[in-house]
């Protein structure tokens, strides 16, 4: 794959991660594989719109989905995304905070007061 490929590949990946119900969509099939319609209800969702994600999430290559009878689960391919979503947000609340406090600390003695 050479870079413009990879990165274009890279970028539809945070596209698909940059949808607060595709999030929770990720955190429930890191649980277990889901069907749809299940899916649907623990989310209080409308399943075409579930299964919309899910198919925009299978299309990058997140999730899969295998067919029992009638059946159709869904499970997480790369559960990895979603700790490396963990570590960003956690790192980045660390350093607003850090940077918060540094700015508490140069306030002046008269703001303080």
């Amino acid at each position: 794959m050479n870079d413009d490929k990879r990165y274009e590949f890279r970028a539809s990946i945070f596209k698909a991660l940059a949808n607060p119900l595709r999030l929770r969509i990720l955190e429930k099939l890191s649980e277990k594989p889901w069907c749809v319609c299940a899916l649907a209800a623990e989310l209080h969702t409308d399943k075409s719109i579930i299964s919309k994600y899910l198919s925009q999430l299978r299309e990058v290559g997140l999730v899969e989905d295998e067919k029992r009878g009638t059946l159709v689960e869904y499970r997480l391919v790369a559960p990895c995304v979603l700790q490396a979503v963990s570590c960003a947000e956690q790192t980045i609340a660390e350093h607003k905070k850090r940077i918060l406090g540094e700015l508490d600390s140069l306030e002046s003695p008269e703001q303080k007061g």
